[in-house]
């Protein structure tokens, strides 16, 4: 038997039963991200694992921290360019920016 993660084997020997997860029907928080472009093919926010997250609007990434809630603008890259992705390395630490130029920042 070939287990992709060692918790699932201790989930079934222990006999470990979880009661479904209740989400509340109203949200939390709401987060207001005007003029974000509705295209299945950009990736214009990335949570990571620090709880923050970008948001490419337009020409612009914005920072937002799930904790304080606090907005910050991390960049804006000019008339004649605009976010197509932004994607946080593995460990939180590091953002990456694709751009319409076919650029990475």
């Amino acid at each position: 038997m070939h287990l992709l993660s060692p918790f699932m084997f201790d989930h079934v020997v222990l006999g470990v039963n979880h009661s479904p997860v209740k989400v509340p029907r109203s949200p939390y928080k709401v987060l207001d991200a005007p003029a974000l472009r509705d295209d299945f093919y950009l990736n214009l926010v990335d949570w990571s694992s620090h709880n923050v997250l970008p948001v490419g609007l337009s020409n612009c990434v914005y920072l937002w921290n799930a904790c304080s809630s606090k907005v910050t603008k991390l960049c804006d890259l000019g008339i004649d360019d605009s976010v197509c992705s932004v994607g946080w390395a593995q460990l939180g630490t590091h953002l990456s920016v694709g751009t319409s130029n076919g650029k990475v920042q």
